[in-house]
């Protein structure tokens, strides 16, 4: 029966899985491919350089006050094209996806039946659970290609190595999960599509706008450890090359955490559809 359920879903999905995949491949390897014309056109460190704080925070997040990203017009452009938003698209598939393994099916009228089969709630939980994971590895692999076929045929003059753009897309991955694991505590709270998708989404934003503010507002830097934002920094990878443990643990330990609680509430709700 899991085998069945991780199948069922992962075909319930399977659109929304390609087109992610197909659209951040697409855009990674067509930024990569313009960055020969921006080179020539903008200098983006100076133009970022020039900007007031609260935007540069918002186009580029912390990995601008690494001096090596400062020096470096590709990073900055690779910052503000291409890692700034990337995560709203993996939060969007969190929000959506995540939660929607439980409200979409309770908002559908479905649920009773998919519980109705011999298997606990436990399991049912993490099984979809488990197919949102390997979405989420599909869609990030599409990314991670398309950054390495763009960055080996066109960025000579500042290219990323490959372990690199591997290690980015790791973060990526635990980032997305950890979206995931939120909005499922928030949907088996709810049960609702509406609740839980417009609560997850809220939590999301409120959790950039704390980041951001932490960012410019020194005496609310601690505010940033709230927010998942705060331990997405493609662009110290890029620079340093070296993969960001803690933030990465911190990452695990949401996604553990979100999908204990939701296991733990769903296991004894009360679902009337």
């Amino acid at each position: 029966m899991t085998a069945s359920l991780l199948l069922h879903t992962l075909r319930q999905r399977r659109l929304v899985i390609f087109w992610f995949c197909i659209g951040l491949f697409l855009y990674a390897l067509l930024l990569m491919g313009l960055w020969p014309a921006y080179r020539d056109i903008i200098d983006f460190a100076a133009f970022l350089e020039g900007m007031p704080e609260f935007m540069r925070a918002a186009l580029v997040g912390r990995g601008f006050d690494n001096p090596a990203v400062q020096r470096s017009g590709f990073y900055t452009y690779l910052g503000t094209e291409f890692a700034s938003w990337l995560p709203f698209v993996m939060a969007y598939f969190g929000v959506w996806v995540g939660g929607g393994v439980i409200a979409r099916a309770y908002g559908r009228n479905t649920i009773d039946l998919l519980l109705a089969h011999p298997i606990t709630r436990e399991r049912f939980l993490l099984t979809r659970f488990g197919a949102v994971t390997i979405g989420a590895l599909v869609i990030t692999l599409g990314s991670m290609i398309g950054l390495l076929i763009g960055s080996a045929a066109w960025v000579h003059d500042n290219p990323l190595a490959a372990n690199d753009i591997v290690l980015v897309h790791v973060q990526l991955l635990l980032f997305s999960l950890a979206t995931s694991a939120i909005t499922l505590f928030i949907a088996a709270l709810f049960l609702e599509p509406g609740r839980a998708y417009g609560v997850g989404a809220l939590i999301i934003v409120a959790m950039y706008v704390v980041n951001l503010v932490a960012q410019f507002v020194e005496a609310l830097d601690w505010l940033g450890y709230l927010s998942l934002f705060r331990y997405w920094r493609p662009l110290e990878q890029f620079a340093t090359g070296e993969f960001l443990w803690m933030e990465a643990l911190v990452l695990i330990g949401v996604t553990v955490v979100g999908t204990v609680l939701a296991v733990g509430v769903f296991r004894h709700r009360d679902i009337v559809t």
